[in-house]
């Protein structure tokens, strides 16, 4: 047995070093590839070999016009000092055969990578803006926004122009409509909001837009459902796991940076009124009249996504709505690992005050006791707190105090006392809705970073 054990060590050997021999040279036979014909990179290659001889043979004659002495390579030397233009055009025939030559060797070598991106993207001549682009978002702030609804998708949608460093942290709570049926049925976290913010992140966010927010029309099964959310949950089915299906999904669709659940448990909000009145779910929340006095979960402490805890870590700025303040904003704060990695946090934490109330939830609420409600179901008040001076015209006016809403008042005098900074901007957008413009928000948000990592540095 010791002497088949022994040859069989030495014939593994063997074995193992063929296959690294094997390896090594399949690696060199491959390399042929890039000549065979229809491939594109023959010609190219010739002509940057073309180019880059003329260069160095310009750089020669250079080097010879200037300070050739009749001792360096002096026959060659001699031939050209003894012709009657070399005094006169030599360094003109150098200067020319550099540039030349360089031009010649540049312009191959980008013909020679359109030609290659050719099959990978539908116009290789963008290949350099797109790349610059990429390496210049990769270098921007690292922000973690948390909501969901219109308000974070809208959030992200200017964002995304200013870094790639972006993490989405979306509530799962929602049991109405399309979620609420995917949840009852496969016993998954709402994935409505996720799809919203997915398709902001997006590159190509009409279409991708388009595609995961298509709701189906016709069909007993599938009418009332939108394609994102069937997406999400079939992904859940073949990964196995929600967060890892929405991970998956985070790739696959190449976003401008990464959406989370905050938690891949399902989970029901517990909503108590002013009046005492207690509902139970998102979706009948409005449907009890009334402002909003505190929120849970049940149950009451499902698990953190893990992605979302090393995002909150290495954050530069978390941000806070805009959105529902009792059904979007606060939920993801109301997990219990989420609460804690805000606190334990070093970034800055920036709330982005609602222009106007909700009926239903935040009825008569003024700026401050928006940042209050926070501070109850947080522990903490934000740092900053970005209010809207842009004026709501009387026609929008009209429309929201039809539903029950007001502008959001503000008083700076609490926010002073409690040693909130507020930074008031005109961010209204336009449109029927009187909500934040994504791009003024997101300039803002940038600046704000800026100067944060300046300050810190």
């Amino acid at each position: 047995m010791a002497k088949l054990g022994v040859g069989l060590e030495a014939r593994s050997g063997r074995s193992g070093s063929e296959r690294g021999g094997a390896g090594r040279f399949q690696r060199v036979s491959d390399l042929r590839y890039w000549l065979t014909p229809g491939m594109g990179v023959k010609r190219h290659v010739t002509v940057i070999s073309l180019g880059v001889a003329a260069l160095l043979i310009g750089v020669l004659f250079g080097a010879f016009w200037l300070w050739g002495n009749g001792h360096v390579l002096s026959p060659l030397e001699h031939a050209m000092t003894a012709s009657r233009w070399w005094p006169r055009w030599g360094g003109l025939s150098a200067l020319s055969l550099i540039l030349g030559g360089g031009a010649l060797a540049v312009g191959a070598i980008g013909r020679l990578n359109r030609s290659l991106l050719s099959n990978w993207m539908p116009k290789p001549r963008d290949a350099a803006v797109l790349l610059h682009r990429r390496v210049s978002l990769a270098k921007g702030p690292r922000i973690v926004a948390f909501g969901g609804g219109t308000g974070l998708s809208n959030l992200l949608r200017g964002l995304r122009h200013y870094t790639s460093n972006i993490t989405a942290v979306v509530t799962v709570s929602d049991d109405g409509g399309s979620s609420g049926r995917l949840r009852e049925a496969f016993g998954i976290p709402a994935p409505g909001d996720l799809t919203d913010c997915l398709a902001a992140l997006s590159d190509n966010e009409l279409h991708v837009s388009k595609l995961l927010e298509y709701r189906y029309a016709r069909g007993l099964e599938l009418k009332g459902h939108t394609f994102g959310n069937l997406l999400i949950t079939t992904l859940t089915e073949v990964e196995g796991d929600f967060a890892r299906a929405v991970r998956v999904l985070n790739s696959l669709l190449n976003i401008c940076g990464a959406v989370y659940p905050v938690t891949t448990t399902p989970t029901t909000l517990r909503v108590v009124k002013r009046s005492g009145a207690v509902v139970m779910g998102e979706s009948s929340v409005r449907g009890v009249p009334g402002a909003v006095r505190e929120v849970s979960l049940e149950p009451a402490a499902p698990a953190l996504v893990p992605d979302v805890g090393l995002a909150l870590a290495a954050a530069d700025v978390i941000v806070l709505g805009p959105g529902s303040l009792f059904t979007s904003t606060l939920p993801p704060l109301l997990v219990p690992g989420s609460r804690e990695a805000v606190l334990a946090a070093k970034a800055a934490l920036v709330y982005v005050c609602n222009v106007m109330t909700e009926a239903g939830e935040t009825d008569g609420f003024s700026a401050w006791e928006h940042v209050e409600v926070i501070y109850q179901h947080l522990g903490r008040y934000p740092d900053w707190v970005v209010m809207n001076t842009g004026e709501v015209n009387a026609e929008r006016l009209e429309r929201y105090r039809a539903e029950g809403a007001e502008v959001v008042a503000f008083d700076p005098a609490p926010f002073v006392k409690a040693g909130i900074e507020v930074a008031t901007l005109n961010l209204l957008s336009s449109g029927a809705q009187a909500g934040h413009d994504s791009q003024r928000l997101a300039r803002w948000l940038y600046a704000f970073s800026k100067q944060l990592r300046t300050a810190s540095a």
